[in-house]
């Protein structure tokens, strides 16, 4: 074997040595665009290339007997693209509804008053930036690395700065939870140095995670997160409070009782306090709306569960109050954004109780009692108003009805300011308007009365399908009802086990025992069982 010839110091010997060395293309013969036309008679099938200008006509006796996997059986069917046949019709109608219905959360939020927000326009290089855009953080659109490379590039990082470099690119790239689960896993196994990188990037983990609700329930992100704080705890390395605060979110979304309280307790052990945002986030995440956007995704919490967690858990009743740890011990009166999200989710718990005593210890706070000016526009002007109508509006959602009378008898509050649905809950029980109210408003309640009987009526109508048709006389005022659907299919859709008069998002579900197992409390007790 020749030995290889060392290369030459001059450029042109250099270029000469590319050309000779070079391997030559070699030289195939150019392949002619063939097009098939396939035509049926009754003789039988004809192929005709338009290519070559060649081509081959086969018999019926002759496709009979080659083995194909088509079957000519008289004239073959011919298809005009302009008269599609009705079973590809129907297929494609098919696809098409499938497309448009394949991702009904997105449909259900884009309906609501806020939508889901649109993809920002592509803005030029050198075009200006407006005023109002929201930041985007960086995403790592690539694939992601293999494990085996990420692990060797982890391995060779020379500084501190690299290693995160290479950390955070593999958390960007990361979309189920098992590829979060391995980086850790490798970050937690290797030096001490690289246990305190995977806990400097809590932001990372924390992208990486929503990331993963694309692809699965919030159930197993929250068990991912399980799983990370369990691993941080073994080997002691430092939990990140944001982290803590993603996991009472997540439990708060999962409906997870066990959960709250495992995250409570490590905010309560750790020393740290729950931020306003955070409290009003984890209230939100309970999914009190009356929209029940999270109950699309995961459903209603239990009641007795959430007022566990929100008073206090059952087997840690008897510690004394500095060692509790349920979301009241967070709490904080005196801030009207902590207040706000209190009295709501005790309202959608039909807390009447609780939400009574929160509101004699308002009426005893020093923003009621010295009240401040707010900023902003509107008929509720001081932080006192502001708080009274707040606190009538949850008692009234809570079913006080009695209660959120005698607010409004206390604070003198005009009827008029209150929202259309207060209103009409207020009028469910006007039975309990005081005399004083009567007596001031009796006008207004009148003809909100007729109002609430006019909605009302409306709502069985559209429930029975028919609507009214007045009639022309002028000396009459009388009508008839018209049918707008066939009435079977209406007693089938009123019959059904979720049929709605009016929607109740945001309510926990009380659980009702089944007819079998209230027998089985219920039974008497007779005389003793044979042993």
């Amino acid at each position: 074997m020749a030995a290889k010839r060392a290369p030459s110091v001059c450029l042109a010997c250099q270029a000469r040595q590319a050309l000779i060395g070079r391997r030559r293309l070699t030289s195939n013969n150019r392949r002619w665009l063939e097009t098939a036309v396939l035509s049926a008679s009754r003789e039988g099938v004809a192929l005709r290339t338009a290519g070559k200008g060649t081509s081959r006509r086969q018999n019926r006796d002759d496709a009979d007997r080659m083995q194909t996997s088509v079957a000519v059986n008289g004239d073959l069917p011919q298809w005009n693209l302009n008269q599609q046949q009705e079973d590809v019709h129907g297929a494609l109608e098919g696809l098409e509804i499938l497309w448009r219905e394949k991702d009904k959360r997105i449909r259900v939020l884009n309906a609501l008053s806020n939508p889901w927000p649109e993809k920002p326009p592509h803005r030029a290089h050198f075009a200006k930036k407006a005023a109002d855009a929201h930041l985007q953080l960086p995403e790592a659109n690539a694939a992601r690395i293999p494990h085996d490379m990420f692990r060797k590039n982890l391995a060779q990082a020379l500084t501190d700065k690299a290693a995160r470099r290479i950390l955070r690119a593999q958390l960007l790239r990361c979309e189920v939870p098992r590829d979060i689960v391995r980086v850790i896993a490798v970050c937690l196994t290797m030096s001490r140095q690289t246990q305190q990188h995977i806990a400097a990037l809590h932001e990372p983990i924390m992208r990486a995670l929503y990331r993963c609700r694309n692809n699965v329930d919030d159930m197993t992100v929250l068990g991912t997160l399980n799983g990370i704080h369990s691993r941080y705890l073994i080997y002691g390395v430092r939990f990140d409070p944001h982290l803590l605060a993603l996991g009472l979110k997540f439990a708060a979304r999962s409906r997870s009782l066990r959960n709250m309280k495992r995250y409570l307790r490590a905010v309560k052990t750790s020393g740290l306090t729950v931020s306003s945002n955070i409290f009003r986030a984890v209230i939100a995440k309970f999914s009190i709306g009356h929209r029940g956007l999270g109950e699309i995704r995961n459903g209603r919490w239990k009641k007795s569960d959430l007022l566990e967690v929100l008073t206090g858990f059952d087997d840690c009743r008897h510690l004394p109050p500095e060692q509790q740890y349920h979301l009241g011990v967070f709490l904080d009166r005196s801030d009207w954004q902590y207040l706000h999200g209190w009295v709501a989710v005790l309202a959608r718990c039909k807390a009447t109780t609780l939400i009574w005593q929160e509101w004699l210890l308002w009426k005893q706070s020093d923003a009621r009692l010295r009240p401040r000016k707010l900023v902003g526009y509107g008929i509720l002007t001081t932080s006192r108003e502001r708080g009274d109508y707040w606190f009538v509006e949850q008692m009234a959602f809570a079913g006080g009805l009695k209660e959120a009378w005698a607010m409004v008898a206390e604070i003198g509050i005009d009827f008029r300011v209150a929202k259309n649905r207060i209103q009409l809950r207020l009028l469910d029980g006007i039975e309990h308007c005081p005399e004083s109210v009567w007596r001031a408003q009796g006008d207004v309640l009148r003809k909100e009365l007729l109002r609430k009987y006019d909605v009302e009526l409306s709502k069985i109508e559209r429930a029975f399908s028919v609507t009214w048709v007045p009639t022309d006389l002028d000396d009459e005022a009388g009508g008839h009802h018209i049918l707008l659907e066939d009435q079977e299919e209406v007693l089938e859709r009123l019959g059904a086990d979720d049929f709605k008069l009016e929607e109740d998002y945001g309510f926990p579900y009380e659980t009702i025992v089944s007819p079998r197992e209230r027998g089985l409390h219920d039974a008497a007790e007779l005389g003793l069982v044979d042993p």
